[in-house]
């Protein structure tokens, strides 16, 4: 198992890292959250090391192997691999026997989805369905970049600066006060990536990621199309 640091906020494990499991570790990582990222493939494992806090080459549909990786210990578990469905029946099931505190799976199509739920998968994602449920939603709110929502409620969105923001601290908008959501990371001009901080002034070309449940979320996004 390689490691880099990075501090743990929240733990999840993505196991399945095609182009799905990939992108979700990736922003979860970002996100500032502690992501075990595992492939049975190594050019994959290899792939994701710079997103994730540690990797592992390993077959998720193995229960010692699920053992070695403690993966009960993790708060989420992430099934990212809908394409194989016999590899995600079997590895929904073992992570389910081991006491896995939440399960979140990708199927790919409905009859999937229900077989995942009769397993005991606590979240099934449809890529393309939620994709066009994604859509929908940046339609409806102009500012909102990306939207991922997870289990309990809980989503982490990505909102463009409206005007009345700009040149504004963090301190000054008081958005986790008034919108009860938590500010994860700044990210600036060139994808640059910043913590934070009260005295952080918000420039035009910023965009905020957010976390928090999914009716605050939405408080703060109906406020910034307000304001836009």
């Amino acid at each position: 198992m390689k490691t880099n640091s990075n501090k743990k906020q929240t733990q999840f494990a993505v196991l399945g890292l095609g182009r799905f499991g990939f992108e979700i570790a990736k922003a979860l990582f970002l996100s500032g959250c502690e992501v075990l990222a595992v492939d049975i493939d190594e050019e994959r494992t290899a792939e994701i090391v710079e997103f994730a806090t540690h990797t592992a080459v390993a077959d998720v549909t193995e229960e010692t192997v699920l053992r070695q990786l403690a993966i009960s210990s993790f708060d989420t578990v992430i099934i990212a691999i809908g394409d194989d469905l016999q590899a995600s029946i079997i590895c929904s099931f073992i992570c389910k026997e081991l006491g896995c505190a939440h399960i979140v799976a990708k199927a790919r199509d409905s009859k999937h989805a229900r077989i995942l739920e009769k397993v005991g998968v606590d979240d099934v994602i449809i890529p393309e369905a939620d994709s066009a449920q994604k859509a929908a939603s940046k339609l409806t709110n102009p500012q909102l970049n990306d939207l991922m929502e997870f289990a309990d409620g809980y989503s982490i969105a990505e909102f463009g600066i409206p005007k009345q923001w700009i040149d504004k601290t963090l301190a000054a908008l008081k958005i986790p006060a008034k919108f009860h959501v938590n500010i994860l990371i700044i990210v600036g001009e060139d994808n640059a990536v910043s913590m934070p901080t009260g005295d952080a002034k918000l420039k035009p070309t910023d965009k905020i990621v957010i976390g928090g449940l999914n009716d605050d979320v939405k408080r703060l996004a109906d406020a910034i199309n307000r304001l836009s």
